[in-house]
């Protein structure tokens, strides 16, 4: 357990070297929340219901989305796929510790800063507009951790998919770059998915992407009957299974022809 947090502690430290640029990603998010909430305040400004939405439930909508892109969609592994290629994780792998554990324990440490400045950010925001918040029940809310857990799994397979590119091809910035824009559009990051047409949701309800961060909104908002429930639940276990065996065989063939280029 000790090496586990040691390197927490120094993937912790490691996070907060680069102080300017945690401050200006910080600003940005905050002002991504600040002209939401603006913009939903005037929208409701002629009326309390809108698109299925009362008032509460829209701003509460976006504070829990605020909340879960720090804890499900932020990640420290954007640039996997570069250490791979580097060959840098060579010296990983020579530690008395797996991989995946390793990346695992980064993981933690950057969600860990992230949350911290999401509750800071929410708290001004909060302060600012003064809104009423709608809160789930006991029940609802044990399911929304689950499921949040289950959204911070999902996207550190995604992260991890990613990272196998660079044991094949150098050239990863344009796929994962058009993956963090279609993420952010089909995670409900932006908006509410249920307002779109329903061809549309029943498009992105193909892809594992609702499971990032919209359904776990739903959940918190209860929106969701016992059905429905029971539903997504199996669909969100069956992508993580799903996805975790493509990952487990593609690191395995790609750690079986790797060759440490550059090291």
């Amino acid at each position: 357990m000790k090496k586990y947090l040691r390197i927490l502690s120094l993937s912790w430290q490691k996070g907060l070297v680069y102080r300017a640029d945690i401050a200006l990603w910080r600003f940005r998010q905050f002002l991504n929340s600040l002209m939401s909430l603006t913009v939903w305040n005037v929208i409701f400004a002629q009326g309390n219901d809108l698109f299925g939405y009362s008032k509460d439930q829209m701003i509460t909508y976006i504070f829990i989305a605020a909340f879960l892109q720090g804890m499900i969609l932020a990640t420290s592994l954007h640039g996997l796929a570069s250490r791979v290629y580097s060959g840098e994780i060579s010296f990983l792998l020579l530690k008395p510790i797996t991989l995946f554990s390793y990346f695992s324990t980064e993981e933690i440490a950057d969600k860990i800063k992230n949350v911290f400045f999401v509750i800071i950010e929410s708290l001004v925001l909060f302060f600012l507009f003064k809104p009423v918040l709608i809160f789930p029940e006991g029940g609802q809310l044990i399911l929304f951790i689950i499921w949040t857990m289950g959204g911070v799994i999902l996207n550190f397979i995604f992260s991890l998919l990613f990272g196998t590119l660079g044991f094949w091809s150098p050239e990863t910035w344009g796929p994962k770059f058009l993956f963090f824009i279609f993420a952010d559009f089909s995670a409900g990051k932006l908006f509410p998915l249920d307002i779109m047409p329903e061809i549309i949701q029943n498009m992105l309800f193909l892809t594992p992407f609702p499971y990032l961060s919209f359904m776990q909104t739903q959940m918190f908002l209860g929106k969701l009957d016992m059905t429905q429930t029971l539903h997504h639940s199996i669909v969100l276990l069956s992508w993580i299974g799903i996805l975790s065996f493509i990952n487990h065989l593609l690191w395995k063939k790609g750690l079986r022809s790797y060759q440490a280029a550059g090291q």
